[in-house]
């Protein structure tokens, strides 16, 4: 059996497996309802160290940020973006079952450092038509709903690499100067910027971090 994965961060440039398969998976855009991307999670294998841990991205469900022991966030996201669907925009991966135990067991390891495996629904939103979407059903637009798999730094189970909020500011400071064996943590946020569709959040804390590196 194939299966689906959704990517909203480095597997957006970065698909899975991709120096063998990567270039012959089929990738739809679109995205996921009910979350924000942030860069609340700490990564110490890939865009920073143990001793000088990075930012890189995760994303946040609704029910969070509308719970009441964080009135803060949910007030300051609903302040921030007044005009959000609350949607995470992305990419969809179909592996197929030749690669699925494979590329299964490459993201386990990639995305080790705090992250779990989650299930959710992407709206695609780019060749609709495709073969491979017809079993699924659609929404009020048409847009075919994918069940899928998605890796999470998971707030609702909290882990040692999961920061939980902060200000885009103090995200931006650490972004600036971190590096990991994968490379320049700010190169991560810039690829994720040019490769993702417009996001204010992704844009503000490229341009703060910028600031803070004096470019």
């Amino acid at each position: 059996m194939g299966i689906w994965v959704f990517g909203y961060g480095s597997l957006i440039f970065k698909p899975p497996l991709h120096e063998t398969i990567g270039p012959d998976l089929t990738k739809f855009t679109g995205h996921v309802d009910g979350y924000i991307r942030r860069f609340w999670q700490s990564s110490s294998d890939h865009r920073g160290t143990p001793a000088f841990k990075g930012r890189v991205a995760t994303i946040i469900p609704v029910s969070y940020l509308d719970s009441k022991s964080h009135e803060s966030v949910n007030q300051h996201e609903r302040l921030t973006n007044p005009d959000s669907q609350l949607c995470v925009t992305g990419c969809l991966y179909y592996i197929p079952p030749e690669h699925a135990k494979e590329a299964r067991e490459y993201l386990d390891v990639r995305e080790q450092d705090g992250y779990t495996l989650k299930h959710v629904n992407f709206v695609v939103e780019s060749d609709k038509e495709n073969a491979l979407l017809q079993k699924f059903s659609r929404d009020e637009n048409g847009n075919p709903l994918v069940p899928c798999t998605v890796y999470v730094g998971d707030p609702e189970h909290p882990n040692a690499s999961y920061i939980g909020p902060e200000s885009l500011e103090d995200t931006a400071k650490i972004v600036a100067h971190a590096v990991g064996p994968s490379g320049e943590n700010i190169e991560y946020l810039r690829q994720l910027c040019d490769s993702a569709p417009p996001d204010s959040y992704l844009t503000e804390l490229l341009n703060a971090a910028m600031r803070e590196r004096g470019l």
